[in-house]
């Protein structure tokens, strides 16, 4: 076939409407949604001052939203050393009044101390804690959203049941644990998988940074 020049059928207008085009597409695209939902936290340091609460609040809300999750729940360290739920997106108001009375130490996220919660750790900040593994006692029930699915067996390694959930911890540059994001499997009752994951380390990450300058700030004279 022999070679058509169309150089002088491009012109600089088709070239910039053909990277337009593109882009709005990919805006479509549940990757692009993801980086656009970091844009947004990010975009908090350029307020000028960081309103955590804000910050924490919309990383639950824009959670939940991006990767349909049943709910989150965001967890800090308090000033007396123990750590507490704080934010949370999703949750029913008797669920999550009973996760506010919880106060945990260091010690409760700690994958070898024994008597607390049996966890595998995924990588070096998510840790699994499934249902089979940490039976829930009597009078415990108000603790899950959805307290009438505990029955549920578990059909596949992708399934997720109600009391499943994930820790994605929020450390500091020392290592220190500066709090942690909470969240069960999807609504559409599957595990979160490892790019969800992934996703949310960034996010902590975000959140880590943020919370480093607040307490820097709060110590400043």
């Amino acid at each position: 076939m022999p070679h058509v020049k169309d150089e002088d059928k491009v012109t600089a207008y088709h070239v910039e409407a053909n990277l337009k085009m593109a882009y709005i597409r990919t805006r479509r695209d549940p990757d692009t949604k993801v980086l656009d939902g970091f844009v947004t936290l990010l975009g908090h340091s350029l307020k000028g001052v960081v309103v955590l609460p804000v910050l924490l609040q919309d990383a639950a809300d824009l959670i939940r939203s991006l990767f349909t999750m049943r709910y989150v729940m965001i967890g800090l360290k308090g000033r007396d050393g123990t750590y507490r739920y704080a934010y949370m997106s999703g949750m029913r108001d008797d669920s999550w009044a009973a996760h506010r009375k919880k106060v945990y130490t260091l010690e409760s996220f700690s994958l070898s101390v024994p008597g607390w919660y049996r966890a595998a750790a995924i990588s070096d900040l998510t840790r699994i804690y499934l249902e089979e593994n940490n039976p829930l006692g009597p009078g415990y029930e108000t603790s899950v959203n959805r307290p009438a699915l505990l029955s549920m067996k578990r059909v596949s390694v992708e399934s997720s049941l109600e009391a499943d959930f994930f820790n994605t911890l929020i450390k500091g540059p020392r290592d220190e644990l500066l709090g942690w994001i909470e969240y069960p499997g999807t609504v559409g009752g599957k595990l979160s998988d490892v790019t969800m994951i992934r996703n949310i380390e960034v996010v902590a990450s975000i959140l880590a940074a943020a919370i480093v300058v607040e307490n820097r700030m709060r110590r400043a004279p």
